[in-house]
């Protein structure tokens, strides 16, 4: 379904990305991985791998835009092309405003924010080159509503959707599709620490991450005249 092409995953350590690149893989897609946990990254890359597929790998952290611009100088070395951009990384946490220092707001905002301005900045120019090509966006329902104790997600999630947002009016006649999927829970460990514990009761009626990678595979499998702007998906025992 995808041979040929080269798609970038950013936070493809582990939850989403990990299902995600794995998903691309089995489809034949060659894969750019990007995360800060090297031991972790390393596991996925070996994955895919053994799926047969070609894989660069890069360790470090994407708020750092010296960071960015070595993933973006290795992939058109070594592919020479970018077809499929996902920007997956984020982080999160839960609690009343006053629980927040400017610190994690700094954290969540330049996580979930800076990383996906600096990642579409650098590989935006490949793409408007050859005039095609797909930009992802993992963002939240709490994007698309403000929700209680996650302020400061919301806000960096709200921002997220308006950046593709207004990227859609920009890059649409210039063949590039704008993507968003916005998963309610998801059976991984995000907020682990953070007003998150692995022995959530509800974690087991979550969404699994490969729910959400084959939201994204359906976004990526339109046809080149259509786009699938927004996908929102909420497990069953999460009312809207």
């Amino acid at each position: 379904m995808f041979e040929g092409k080269v798609a970038v995953i950013t936070g493809a350590s582990r939850g989403i990305g990990r299902a995600l690149a794995l998903a691309l893989a089995r489809r034949g897609a060659d894969l750019v991985l990007a995360a800060r946990s090297q031991e972790q990254l390393r596991e996925v890359a070996q994955m895919v791998e053994a799926l047969g597929r070609k894989i660069l790998w890069v360790a470090g952290d994407l708020r750092q835009e010296e960071v960015v611009e070595h993933l973006r100088r290795e992939t058109l070395r070594i592919f020479g092309r970018v077809d499929i951009v996902v920007n997956n990384v984020g982080v999160g946490k839960y609690g009343s405003l006053m629980d927040f220092s400017p610190a994690d707001y700094d954290w969540i905002m330049d996580t979930n924010m800076r990383t996906t301005f600096l990642v579409t900045r650098a590989f935006l120019p490949t793409l408007l080159q050859k005039g095609s090509g797909d930009l992802v966006f993992i963002a939240s329902v709490a994007g698309l509503k403000g929700l209680p104790n996650e302020a400061v997600y919301c806000a960096s999630k709200f921002a997220q959707v308006g950046f593709a947002q207004a990227l859609d009016h920009e890059l649409r006649e210039k063949g590039i599709r704008v993507s968003v999927v916005a998963p309610g829970g998801v059976r991984t460990t995000f907020a682990f620490g953070h007003g998150r514990t692995p022995d959530d009761p509800r974690l087991a009626a979550f969404l699994s991450p490969e729910d959400v990678a084959e939201a994204v595979v359906f976004v990526l499998s339109q046809p080149p005249h259509a786009r699938t702007f927004l996908i929102g998906l909420r497990p069953m025992v999460e009312p809207l």
